[in-house]
């Protein structure tokens, strides 16, 4: 139930309003997965939906074109391009099928192999060299991980340049893991994670090559656990994930550089209904750092999935309410799986889902929205508040409760997923002041109320707002 739940919750983005800026939604193509964008957006790679998963880069004017050199006898890594799109990096497979490597593709001369030679200590483990996690702005960088040999068999997060070769960036401990996910432009900033003497990652940068540990680790305990994912072109911000350490929840959480020093964990926060098992993880963020994209899973689950879009004025959203607070109905039968790529405007975000009906597509997405920081929702935040639904999930009775800063008329109503206003909570003039209300699941008439995705609107003069509530059977 709790994936039938999560589907229809990805995918259900209506309840319109007029909307506050031109913010599209457009599919791209089908059966692949956008995962990198050049810095226009106009060129875009991911993986292919079958056949190996390999590569492929798409263009307005080529479509989606496959670099070939399929991950032979499995995969790792992600492809990645640089910032004028002539350039992408991934995990390939040789010539002769026979292991897996880092490779390069280069407009107009293909793939080059950038292992072998391995670093010193390096070699293919079941059948890989190591894999590609991201590549500089520039084209210049390729970092990810290497695998090297002896006891443990543990990768090493690794970066590549013509001059050097495939370099090791090393660790925390001998004998523990590491991998670099991200990079900045000119290949200074390298982001990822570094295994703890005990297992779990930690988030971790390289800067000028020394390794710079983000977060304060407690051996035994959760707080500090986590991994940076991506990180700006300027390399002052990086962002990614670490365990919040009151829930237990893996917040979507950034990193500041400031007098040439990172500072300590932002938590941004999570998609309402998380669980301690769920995931906030960025793959994105903007070139200012004021606006982060990213993935959500609710339990753990990775069929329990949405996309997520942080700014300073909505806080982590569910991208479903972000439309739908913009005006933009999304095909019903679709559910947003992921968001995955920004451009460094910010005004241009991808992402991928597939159809609910059969053949069950895969679709590639882009979402446009001009100045986006700019035109976030600004009457909510600053007028009045909607808490989060409590308990949410729910098979009972739940909880709302909103504030108002000034005199006003509210309407608090419960919509389903397709527009329709189920049941009316509270309609009134109300002072200044806080209140909550309960919905006990039945609609207007007294039936009770479907299983699937509802969202709670309070709508007064000075705004609107919605939370996204979730009822069980």
């Amino acid at each position: 139930m709790k994936q039938a739940v999560a589907v229809l919750a990805a995918g259900l983005v209506l309840l319109a309003q007029p909307a506050r800026a031109a913010v599209t939604f457009d599919f791209i193509f089908d059966e692949a997965f956008p995962i990198s964008v050049s810095s226009d957006g106009s060129v875009i790679t991911g993986t292919l939906g079958s056949g190996g998963f390999p590569a492929f880069r798409w263009t307005q004017a080529t479509g989606v074109v496959s670099l070939g050199r399929v991950q032979t006898g499995g995969g790792g890594g992600v492809p990645a391009i640089s910032a004028d799109g002539t350039r992408i990096a991934y995990s390939i497979g040789s010539l002769d099928s026979s292991y897996r490597t880092q490779g390069l593709w280069t407009l107009g001369s293909g793939w080059q192999e950038l292992m072998p030679p391995a670093p010193p200590d390096g070699g293919t483990v079941d059948g890989s060299y190591g894999s590609v996690w991201s590549l500089s702005g520039d084209g210049q960088t390729v970092v990810g991980l290497y695998w090297r040999l002896g006891v443990g068999n543990r990768a090493h997060a690794s970066k590549w340049t013509q001059a050097t070769g495939v370099v090791d960036l090393g660790g925390t401990t001998t004998g523990q893991a590491s991998r670099a996910n991200g990079v900045n432009f000119d290949g200074s900033v390298i982001a990822g994670w570094v295994e703890t003497p005990t297992g779990p990652w930690r988030p971790a940068a390289w800067v000028g090559g020394s390794l710079v540990l983000l977060t304060d680790y407690i051996e035994a305990t959760i707080a500090g656990n986590g991994e940076a994912k991506a990180v700006t072109p300027s390399g002052d911000v990086i962002v990614g994930f670490a365990k919040d350490p009151v829930s237990g929840i893996r917040a979507a959480t950034k990193w500041t550089r400031t007098g040439g020093v990172f500072g300590p964990s932002q938590v941004l926060g999570w998609v309402d209904g998380t669980s301690s098992t769920g995931n906030n993880i960025p793959f994105g963020v903007s070139a200012d750092g004021g606006v982060v994209v990213g993935y959500c899973t609710f339990d753990g689950d990775p069929f329990s999935t949405t996309g997520f879009i942080w700014t300073a004025e909505t806080g982590v959203q569910d991208i479903n309410e972000f439309l739908a607070d913009h005006g933009v109905l999304v095909d019903p039968n679709f559910a947003i799986r992921s968001l995955t790529a920004i451009t460094p405007d910010g005004t241009q975000i991808f992402g991928d889902g597939r159809m609910l009906t059969p053949p069950f597509t895969r679709k590639g997405f882009r979402i446009t929205v001009p100045n986006l920081v700019a035109v976030a929702p600004d009457a909510p935040a600053a007028r009045l508040e909607l808490s989060a639904p409590s308990p949410n999930p729910s098979s009972s009775t739940s909880r709302l409760a909103f504030t108002l800063v000034t005199a006003s008329n509210a309407d608090l109503s419960i919509f389903d997923a397709g527009g329709r206003r189920v049941a009316t909570l509270l309609h009134a003039d109300l002072q200044p002041g806080r209140r909550s209300v309960t919905w006990d699941g039945r609609e207007a008439g007294g039936s009770r109320a479907a299983a699937g995705l509802y969202f709670a609107r309070l709508t007064t003069e000075h705004g609107t707002v919605s939370r996204r509530l979730v009822r069980l059977r």
